[in-house]
């Protein structure tokens, strides 16, 4: 009798305990954006979270708000979902076709004018799958991604890295 007391009081604590983290994370990312340095949000949540989550995670807030930018200026905001995955692993920006393909006349073509916005914000498109050992070259080709986005699915976005 006393456990099923004890458990009863789990879960409002979780509840609390989840609701604080998310506002947490959602000050963490108001501050951000408002232009305070990421070691500063850092030093600021350093007892809640490790550098590296607060790092990786703002990077990906970043990435995804370049990414949205990048759809908006070239007229897709309607057609594309831009998202971060939040403060917990992987703490990635991806991206997914939201227009309905009986309804956009041009949808074949999304993924190559998606790809065309991004660039413009060196920005690229991924997926990660796990490496076949027996394929030495199991690179993505643009036509790979391009079909899981016309399928619905999830890419992670990227940061290009400039050529030095």
């Amino acid at each position: 009798m006393e456990t099923e007391t004890a458990l009863d009081n789990i879960g409002p604590e979780l509840d609390n305990y989840v609701g604080a983290k998310r506002a947490l994370v959602d000050t963490m990312t108001r501050a951000f954006r408002s232009g305070v340095p990421a070691m500063a949000v850092w030093r600021s949540v350093a007892t809640a979270f490790s550098r590296d989550q607060v790092k990786e995670y703002l990077a990906a807030i970043a990435l995804m708000d370049s990414a949205r930018k990048a759809v908006e200026e070239a007229g897709l905001a309607a057609s594309v979902d831009v998202s971060a995955t939040g403060i917990d692993a992987p703490r990635e920006a991806r991206l997914t076709i939201s227009a309905d393909p009986a309804e956009t006349p041009d949808y074949p073509e999304l993924p190559g004018k998606i790809r065309d916005a991004l660039r413009d914000f060196h920005i690229t498109l991924t997926k990660d799958f796990p490496r076949d050992e027996d394929n030495e070259s199991d690179d993505l080709t643009d036509s790979l991604i391009d079909e899981l986005l016309l399928d619905g699915e999830q890419v992670r976005l990227v940061k290009l890295k400039p050529r030095t």
